[in-house]
């Protein structure tokens, strides 16, 4: 057996595990649409601004289309990266923490859309307190195995030194998890006991940390390496 037939093998594109993935996702989105698309206006409720007011509509079609490829397709379409990233045996060694990242954004993106139809069903919910609430949550779920991570083109921190330097991407990756998982907790925090104000900040605070504060600080292990080696 050749080199690349044992990568293929070891590697597959597409796997049960995959598959099944893809039926449940197809599931709930067929599930909703049976039960809701009726019952929604020709026009739908499809933005809102930092306060949960509604902003944009569209049409009812579209918003079902673009429900579909983003429930359904999405998810699934993170499996086929991994065929077109030169490190792709990496990711054989967090394949377990991969799967469970595709589920987390199936269930975050059901959510979302799911809070929107019921909004448009004159439910009168607090749209952005469960939206940005959803985002904590799907933080933590992320942040908490961030660690488990290998380098990579497609998935993770990547910065110039991440990806040059498998040192810099352990290292950085371990504190940008801690740092996930915080940010998860401040928005979650803010989305249940803060007014509109706090919840923008308390989001504000969450992108500052998970994705400001880990490239600065692999910048800082790559200049520091770099003086010792000078």
């Amino acid at each position: 057996m050749t080199e690349l037939s044992e990568q293929k093998k070891n590697n597959p594109m597409w796997t049960r595990r995959d598959w099944i993935l893809l039926a449940i996702n197809v599931l709930i989105f067929a599930g909703l649409a049976a039960a809701f698309y009726d019952r929604l206006p020709d026009q739908v409720i499809s933005h809102y601004d930092a306060q949960g007011r509604p902003n944009d509509t569209m049409a009812k079609w579209s918003f079902w289309l673009l429900y579909g490829a983003l429930g359904t397709l999405l998810p699934s379409g993170l499996t086929l990266i991994r065929q077109i990233d030169p490190r792709k045996p990496n990711y054989e060694r967090f394949k377990g923490y991969f799967y469970l990242m595709r589920y987390a954004v199936s269930l975050f993106l059901h959510g979302i859309f799911l809070i929107i139809i019921l909004d448009n069903l004159d439910y009168e919910l607090p749209v952005h307190k469960l939206v940005i609430g959803g985002i904590g949550l799907l933080w933590i779920v992320i942040g908490n195995g961030m660690g488990q991570l290998r380098s990579n083109f497609f998935v993770g921190i990547r910065t110039p030194w991440t990806l040059t330097d498998d040192d810099n991407w352990r290292k950085t990756h371990r504190i940008g998890g801690r740092l996930w998982v915080l940010a998860g907790l401040i928005m979650l925090a803010g989305a249940c006991f803060l007014n509109t104000a706090g919840i923008i900040a308390a989001l504000v605070v969450g992108i500052v940390l998970s994705v400001v504060v880990p490239v600065v600080y692999s910048y800082n292990l790559h200049r520091k390496k770099s003086a010792k080696t000078d």
